[in-house]
């Protein structure tokens, strides 16, 4: 957690920084100045997973100051007197400060604003550590805030939290967003980085709503690794900023950075994109149509390498638009040619779990063939996998919710409405992969909603 009064020692190790900061600075950039910067604390911190989960880190924020300076992590071992510095880059972006139906209005000049995007990207960790860390640019009063970070392990049980569409725009509903975080990272403080499966604001092109979800998140935010998916509403005004706010690990096949994947335990994680639209993928337009279909098969390719040139026992897939859920979606022709497409290549791959959203609904089935496997219940708690795929949606971490449909889809073991925010505890382990789904109550302590276990030899 933070540490609102960082330590005697810990001071001094940030006024060293800041020296060898700054003389680094001023032979590169002229004479430091450093009441020309004046107070500019980095905002909407983000860590996420580079290149190799054990042992790097990258880490993102947004800062005020369009003047050359350095973005700057310090990081030690939680509790140990050794620091590092690591430098990184920093981009000038143009944004659009709110959201306007009117497109002149929300691309005017008014509504234009530059900021700095600052991203590093930390190597040469201990697997398996909880680290302490803080960034900025060198200039003493613009650190920030110390938070923490776990590196991940080559085998061993860890829990990880899942959860989807926060999708907020006014105050009041990124406060539900917020207590939905701070609830499950108080319930679950040892969880080691946290899934959202998309659409984590309502427009992901206007600053004033990134900016809340990390505000209204950050008891929880800068101290888990973040694994988000992309969205819908992400990209559905246009122009979006969803990769300046996170650092991706890449892929090697020229697909974009949010589409990604990385090992932690004994589980191999996938994330990928949903976020071609039906009318693109079935334009009239032949070049739409071919580039959007491309972009599909170009991450089922990508996804068959994965999984072959994985060693791990688990295959775990997140991406925005459910394949198999309930609510307002559930029959879209969208959802219909997804399914069609992903779906028989999670068959062949025995993926084991598909994280999904998009749907504000509680959803959960294990399929093969587009059916429930044999011998599973509703009422059943657990299974032993031979062939099939656990999809779950957890309704939503935010304030919107869809009906429940009256009839329950035939696909599905469990479909409802709790209407309040769910999050998902997925715990992993040698034999077993676990659902524990929390619905957020009035209480301080969360109701279990759902519980499903999966077992494979």
């Amino acid at each position: 957690m933070k540490s609102k009064k960082p330590w005697n020692k810990w001071n001094k190790i940030r006024i060293i920084a800041c020296i060898a900061v700054m003389l680094a600075m001023a032979a590169s950039i002229g004479v430091y100045n450093a009441d020309a910067y004046g107070v500019d604390k980095p905002y909407d911190i983000a860590v996420t997973f580079a290149g190799d989960a054990q042992t790097e880190k990258n880490i993102t924020w947004v800062s005020k100051d369009l003047s050359p300076t350095q973005a700057i992590v310090v990081v030690r071992e939680a509790g140990s007197g050794s620091q590092r510095l690591f430098t990184g880059g920093t981009e000038i972006v143009t944004g659009r400060r709110d959201y306007f139906a009117d497109k002149t209005l929300y691309n005017g000049a008014n509504n234009l604003f530059q900021y700095k995007v600052n991203k590093v990207t930390v190597t040469g960790l201990k697997p398996d550590t909880r680290y302490q860390y803080f960034c900025g640019d060198g200039n003493s009063d613009n650190w920030s805030d110390t938070h923490t970070f776990d590196t991940g392990t080559a085998a061993g049980d860890f829990t990880f939290l899942y959860m989807t569409d926060p999708q907020s725009a006014t105050n009041g509903q990124f406060e539900i967003w917020g207590k939905c975080i701070d609830r499950a990272y108080s319930a679950f403080p040892d969880a080691k980085f946290l899934a959202i499966a998309g659409d984590l604001t309502d427009r992901g092109g206007t600053e004033s709503y990134w900016d809340r979800f990390f505000s209204y998140g950050d008891k929880a935010l800068p101290n888990l690794t973040i694994a988000p998916a992309i969205g819908n509403h992400e990209t559905d005004t246009g122009p979006n900023t969803f990769d300046k706010h996170f650092d991706f690990s890449g892929n090697a096949y020229g697909l974009p950075g949010y589409v990604y994947s990385f090992d932690y335990g004994d589980a191999h994680f996938m994330v990928l994109s949903t976020e071609k639209t039906y009318a693109e993928l079935n334009s009239k337009d032949d070049r739409i149509r071919t580039l959007a279909n491309k972009f599909l098969d170009d991450q089922i390719a990508w996804l068959r390498d994965e999984v072959a040139n994985s060693h791990k026992k688990w295959n775990i897939v997140m991406f925005h638009k459910g394949l198999y859920s309930g609510g307002g979606h559930a029959y879209s022709a969208e959802t219909l040619f997804y399914r069609n497409k992903f779906a028989p290549v999670f068959d062949e791959l025995s993926i084991d779990a598909v994280l999904q959203g998009h749907n504000h609904t509680f959803d959960r089935t294990f399929l093969y063939g587009g059916k429930i496997v044999p011998g599973v219940t509703p009422e059943s708690a657990s299974a032993v996998k031979t062939s099939g795929t656990v999809y779950i949606t957890a309704n939503s971490a935010g304030p919107k919710f869809y009906d429940a449909s009256k009839v329950k889809p035939a696909y599905l073991l469990k479909h409802s409405q709790p209407e309040t925010q769910l999050y998902t505890a997925v715990t992993v382990t040698g034999d077993y992969l676990r659902f524990d789904t929390y619905a957020v109550t009035v209480r301080e302590n969360d109701m279990l909603y759902d519980t499903f276990t999966l077992y494979k030899n």
